[in-house]
């Protein structure tokens, strides 16, 4: 997936023109490195905010380039969830922006004790290993990197229930959704313009359930689509309008069911597949998507272990 920078305008013929616009930065989802998420920059009558930042200095870049031309200093982030495809970017923001507030969740403090240190063994051996090329030797080290800098990762600002930031004129509501994608996601909703902006709650071309709980997480979904909104942008993927998103939303309430229970792990990828063909198809290696599901649904869906651990049982 190439990375593209566009303009989405939410509701632009309800909005007043003094409204600024939101600028898209769509993340890459490479087949032979590690991905970035999307980001989201919103625009004030004098500063910026940022939701996640990216993994790779070349999208972290683009955040930065359209605050140098804009002339206005980025002076909060919020992070919808700890995964280093959205925050490793923290760093290179508040490098130029040192002044930038970091909004996120406290499950990322659990995540660097646990799901984040397990690998650091690993990483560290494959950066000796000739056989590794040095494209994914350069993601080793922003994971190294990222884990051994948590003041950027850690919020000063925690989000631990609903809370509202004002940027100018806007305000942006965040909210909190515990157990889901990951133990806590934020995820931000501006009534004004009627767009939410959901991070990993919502994953084109499936949802990565690598640290998932299926019942939480349906429970956000069901509460993001009582919402009045016309734009929603996923952590992964093109923005989408809320038919679409009630779309995902029943293909993955069906997927997820299907795992709680004991038909075929086939059964539960063809149901994805089917009722989540128009996301599906935004991916070209469908082979990519069928090992990715039944992955999901052997080893951590249906894993004890695995369910006790990310829904907090």
């Amino acid at each position: 997936m190439s990375i593209a920078i566009m303009t989405l305008v939410a509701g632009l013929s309800a909005a007043p023109a003094s409204q600024a616009a939101y600028t898209f930065i769509e993340g890459q989802l490479p087949a032979n490195r590690q991905p970035d998420g999307n980001s989201i920059i919103i625009e004030g009558a004098q500063e910026l905010l940022v939701i996640d930042t990216g993994r790779h200095p070349e999208h972290t870049d683009k955040i930065i380039a359209m605050a140098t031309a804009r002339n206005k200093p980025i002076t909060a982030i919020v992070n919808t969830h700890w995964h280093l495809d959205h925050a490793t970017g923290n760093a290179r923001i508040r490098a130029a922006y040192p002044d930038a507030k970091l909004y996120a969740s406290t499950a990322v403090e659990g995540a660097l004790k646990g799901f984040l240190i397990r690998g650091v063994d690993e990483a560290k051996a494959s950066l000796n290993d000739p056989a590794v090329p040095e494209a994914r030797k350069t993601d080793t080290r922003l994971y190294l990197n990222a884990i051994n800098d948590p003041a950027n990762l850690v919020p000063d600002h925690p989000v631990n229930g609903p809370m509202t930031i004002k940027l100018g004129g806007r305000e942006l509501q965040l909210r909190l959704a515990r157990h889901a994608a990951t133990a806590g996601d934020v995820w931000v909703y501006d009534p004004a313009d009627k767009a939410v902006f959901v991070g990993d709650l919502v994953v084109v071309p499936l949802p990565f359930f690598d640290t998932g709980c299926a019942e939480g997480w349906r429970q956000a979904l069901a509460e993001i689509d009582q919402l009045d909104f016309q734009t929603l942008v996923p952590g992964h993927g093109l923005p989408m309008d809320h038919g679409s998103f009630s779309s995902y939303r029943r293909a993955f309430e069906a997927f997820t069911t299907c795992a709680d229970g004991n038909q075929p792990t086939a059964s539960c990828v063809a149901i994805w597949q089917q009722q989540g063909a128009s996301f599906v198809a935004a991916h070209a290696d469908q082979k990519y998507v069928q090992a990715a599901l039944t992955y999901y649904v052997d080893r951590i869906m249906r894993s004890p272990a695995r369910r006790s651990e990310y829904c907090g049982k």
